[in-house]
Parts: structure tokens; sequence; C-alpha cells
């Protein structure tokens, strides 16, 4: 018996158990059967792998949430194509794709090997914590920029934690000053003004002459560990965030 020969709803289920895009890719291609079986089930497979392929599938949610309330606060009015909830969530994936290795070209920790050992390239852990920070700035612009929504954005800076927040006024200040938005056809565009309302409010959220002030301490790392005074995300600076929540 050849697996074609399996019923939809079994073969439908092999996809889902996959844990890897490449192995659902890998089974469209097999055959016309398998290839239709994942044309008619894609949003389907697509959530189930997602949620055990990608670490920062909750926070991508969370963005395609607000985006898909910005749109329909806006209705006919709302910019750009009207696109399903998988193919946003793989649009808003390659855009972040695209900033982190932007940001990687940027930061050319590699560079630091005498703190980072021999592997000092950029590595996946490092990855996610930057695309889990590009989510929650991506999702503050959608919600900043909506009226309607203004509210839901000043909540969630409010339910940050101290490292969420540190992560969040890193990834605005590299968006704002140091990326040359040069991302290729990603779509992503930090210099057409709808991301200003976020930078603005991690500003003034994470204003560390005003927080000084109130006793909590900026955590100095020196620029051998640091470039361009970057280190939150990286897993040899680590140790640090340990001084943000015990002086927040």
């Amino acid at each position: 018996m050849s697996i074609i020969d399996l019923p939809p709803e079994i073969l439908c289920q092999i996809f889902q158990s996959t844990g890897d895009f490449s192995v659902v890719n890998a089974l469209a291609r097999t055959s016309q059967a398998l290839h239709s079986i994942w044309l008619a089930n894609s949003p389907a497979i697509f959530f189930a792998v997602a949620l055990r392929a990608l670490p920062n599938f909750s926070d991508a949610e969370c963005l395609i949430t607000a985006q898909e309330e910005a749109h329909a606060a806006a209705g006919p009015n709302f910019p750009g194509p009207s696109l399903s909830r998988h193919e946003r969530f793989l649009f808003n994936a390659r855009c972040a794709s695209a900033a982190c290795k932007h940001w990687d070209e940027v930061c050319q920790v590699h560079n630091l090997a005498h703190a980072r050992g021999d592997n000092p390239a950029l590595r996946p852990s490092e990855r996610a914590r930057f695309k889990r920070s590009f989510y929650h700035l991506w999702t503050l612009s959608t919600l900043s920029n909506t009226p309607s929504l203004r509210p839901q954005a000043l909540k969630f800076l409010a339910a940050c934690d101290p490292v969420e927040l540190a992560g969040l006024d890193e990834i605005a200040t590299w968006a704002y000053g140091y990326n040359e938005n040069e991302f290729g056809d990603s779509g992503l565009d930090f210099k057409d003004g709808t991301w200003n309302a976020a930078f603005q409010m991690v500003g003034q959220y994470c204003a560390w002459d005003k927080k000084e002030k109130s006793g909590h301490r900026r955590i100095p790392v020196g620029g051998d560990e640091a470039p361009i005074g970057f280190w939150v995300f990286f897993d040899h600076t680590q140790h640090y965030l340990g001084q943000i929540k015990a002086h927040w």
C-alpha cells in the first residue's frame, strides 16, 4: 500500500506532524496527490507545524492579531493587500528574517571571537531574541498607528518586563538610527513614517535619564562585548540581563 492510498485526513495528519517546513515542502513535491492535500489544507498544516518549528510563534501571532484588528478598524482605507492569516504570517516572518540579517551585518558580531569563543557567528538563540523584539516593535507600531487601538499600545508597553523593554529599546535604536532601509523586496520600510509613533513611545517609555533619576541604573557593557552598544540579544552578554531586573 502506497502512502498516497491513505485517506486524505490521514495524509493531512502526516503533514501536520512534521517538525520542519522543509519536510512539508518535500512531501508536497512527492506527488500530485500530496500536493493537492497541501493546497487544500495549507492553513491548518502551516499553523500545526509553525507551533513546533518557530520559536517566535506566539509573538508572531500577537502581531497578526494586531494587524487584523487594524485592518478591520481601517476598513476599505487599509493600505496594502488583504492577506489570509497564514499568508500574513509568512510575509511577516520574511520581514523579520530580512531585518535580522541586516542587524547581523551592522553588528558584525563575528568579529568578537575573543568574547564568543570558537563560534562567533550569530546563533539561532540570538536570532530568536532579535525577532521577538522585532515582532514586539512591529506590534506596537501597528497598534499606535490606529487611533482606536492606541490604548492597547500603551497596555502592550505596560505589560513588558524589564528585559523585553530593553530589547524594544535596543531594536528601536537600531531601526531608527543604524539601518540603511535596504531590505530588497521584503516590503519592510522603517522610513515610511508608520514606525515613528512606535519609536517615540519606546523612547519615552525607556528614557534612561528619567529612569536613572528614579533609581534605575543603566547597565554599562563594554565595546569589546557590545558592537555599536548593542548587546541585549547576544548569548555572551545574557548575564547582564540579571542586572537590568535587579535595578529596574
